[in-house]
């Protein structure tokens, strides 16, 4: 569903295409509670809401599902994750470009959230790092034990 937009943030585009709650799931291929749940835990907000109340969610919206979804999987606190997607929002259009523009003042995080958030996310990267090779190692040795390589190009849950 497209709808054209009421007032866009960062001076948009305005043949943005938005999404319903449930363009947002089916996109992002969870459930339409799953969204609605992040919605009011306050980690999505909608990008606009219509005249009869209705929810919609611009493209870097689905994006920033899909990364809250990832960094659940990886282990961050549902905290964690807000602090990630307040952060993105405030330093980021609502297309998802980087906003040459922000200051300080646009990230209503405390300098102590964000020195905890920073070392969250390196201890995920380091960890990630360190498991590439023994993931890629693990992968050659399944196919080549296991599976063939008879597995579909694109993996489960991934864009591809």
């Amino acid at each position: 569903m497209s709808v054209q937009p009421l007032a866009l943030k960062s001076g948009a585009s305005p043949d943005i295409r938005f999404f319903t709650t449930a363009e947002l799931a089916r996109e992002a291929g969870v459930t339409r509670r799953t969204v609605m749940h992040y919605a009011e835990l306050g980690l999505l907000t909608p990008d606009q809401v219509t005249a009869s109340g209705r929810s919609l969610y611009g493209p870097y919206s689905l994006r920033l599902l899909r990364d809250l979804i990832d960094l659940r999987a990886l282990g961050m606190t549902l905290e964690e994750a807000r602090d990630m997607v307040v952060l993105r929002r405030a330093t980021h259009d609502i297309a998802g470009y980087y906003r040459r523009d922000w200051q300080r003042g646009d990230v209503p995080l405390s300098d102590e959230q964000l020195r905890r958030l920073h070392l969250r996310l390196r201890a995920i990267n380091g960890a990630y790092q360190r498991q590439a090779d023994n993931m890629a190692r693990f992968d050659r040795w399944l196919t080549k034990r296991f599976t063939g390589g008879e597995l579909p190009e694109r993996p489960f849950g991934t864009d591809g």
